[in-house]
């Protein structure tokens, strides 16, 4: 697999490597794109697909790939959650899943959930006159708006994040040896600490609605079954649940915060935003695409499989960069860009295909009102130009501090 790795990867330091990609991997993307489009990465033991293309035809290709099944995914969630299933058990728990996410279902509900924590929130800043609008606000309104969605209203805001931060940490542990094994053992073990206490306040809550159904997302996931009157065991709901935990909670919060970032660099185009909110929507569209909340998917390869020219063995592992082929300029010229009248084209922060985000309704309607209700609380917003926002990560890229000011 050398030939398929230029002389640069092959000879940086795993360690080195993550922690660039940590700080900025748009660099390394753009020069994947035009060096090795399809490249072995052998400090991940897997093959990374960085150009627009080449992305969207893995996530579309069914036959040829499975989902999401790299070491450390199957490691941190187990068999059977919703980002590696396939078949019938896909189908099964897409059943429980999506009808209370889309669209139409999440009008009905949204603004009753979001907008009294949003609030609530602002007028707790009101006398501050500044704040990292990240930390303070935007992620506590994510967190919040998924927790109550599921039905987690007891379980404090403080605490669902640490859930996320933990889950998070051990998801992005793929730096493997050549023997398999994980460059940094203890994200794993520190999850499973994570997991256990989930269970731990979780187990009563599925206990109850299974006795006692109501409108959570919880109970709904557990009740709505087939055939009707055999509720689903808690051994099924968890790997699931360990998935929405950390890609729903974290990712409108995030993904809000990244299209400020982007407003921000452009201060007539936030003003246009600020005068007419109808805009938010594409103002967050253009974000996901700038800076994309979940920036990698995973594959197993089935069988062996031409990708982009190059031939990759049955049962490998490839990471599609969706972070990269959202700023592919064969698709997006000047990629790089934060542009709201750029010409609308679909983005990949969401998947494509079968494993596209169940969430994205939820999660962009979250976005939005979490932006709405921060413009009429603050109609003097604007960016801290006594501090530095800080971006970080590649597997999961945000905005995660904003220092602002009003």
């Amino acid at each position: 697999m050398s030939q398929h790795t230029p002389k640069w990867l092959s000879e940086i330091d795993p360690v080195e490597f993550e922690r660039a990609l940590t700080d900025d991997p748009y660099p390394y993307w753009a020069r994947l794109r035009e060096e090795a489009p399809v490249a072995w990465v052998p400090s991940m033991q897997m093959w990374m697909v960085t150009r627009w293309r080449e992305v969207r035809a893995v996530a579309m290709d069914r036959k040829s790939f499975h989902g999401a099944c790299d070491p450390a995914h199957m490691r941190l969630f187990g068999e059977n959650n919703v980002l590696s299933a396939e078949g019938a058990v896909h189908a099964e728990i897409r059943s429980f899943v999506d009808p209370h996410l889309r669209k139409n279902k999440v009008s009905t509900y949204v603004d009753d959930l979001v907008r009294p924590t949003a609030r609530r929130l602002l007028e707790s800043l009101k006398s501050r006159r500044k704040a990292d609008i990240v930390a303070e606000y935007l992620e506590p309104v994510s967190v919040r708006a998924l927790g109550d969605y599921l039905g987690l209203r007891d379980v404090p805001s403080a605490q669902l994040m640490r859930w996320f931060h933990g889950l998070g940490t051990a998801l992005v542990n793929k730096g493997m040896d050549e023997h398999g094994n994980f460059l940094a053992p203890e994200a794993q073990q520190h999850a499973d600490v994570i997991k256990a206490e989930i269970r731990a306040t979780v187990d009563p809550i599925l206990d109850r609605v299974r006795r006692t159904p109501d409108d959570s997302g919880l109970s709904h996931w557990v009740n709505e079954a087939t055939p009707p009157g055999q509720p689903r065991s808690n051994d099924f709901i968890y790997p699931t649940l360990f998935v929405t935990i950390l890609g729903g909670m974290q990712e409108p919060g995030h993904g809000a915060a990244n299209t400020l970032l982007g407003l921000f660099s452009r201060p007539d185009q936030f003003e246009e935003v600020r005068a007419d909110w109808s805009l938010i929507e594409l103002a967050n569209h253009e974000g996901y695409r700038w800076i994309s909340p979940i920036g990698v998917f995973t594959r197993r390869v089935m069988k062996d499989t031409e990708v982009g020219g190059v031939l990759i063995p049955e049962g490998a592992i490839v990471a599609g960069s969706m972070a990269s082929a959202n700023r592919d300029p064969e698709q997006f010229p000047d990629g790089d860009v934060y542009d709201l009248r750029r010409p609308p084209k679909s983005h990949i922060a969401f998947n494509m295909g079968a494993h596209s985000c169940a969430g994205r309704y939820f999660g962009s309607a979250v976005q939005r009102i979490a932006l709405e209700e921060l413009f009429a609380a603050f109609p003097g917003l604007a960016q801290d130009k006594d501090a530095d926002p800080t971006v970080s990560g590649w597997f999961f890229r945000a905005t995660v501090g904003l220092p602002v000011v009003w």
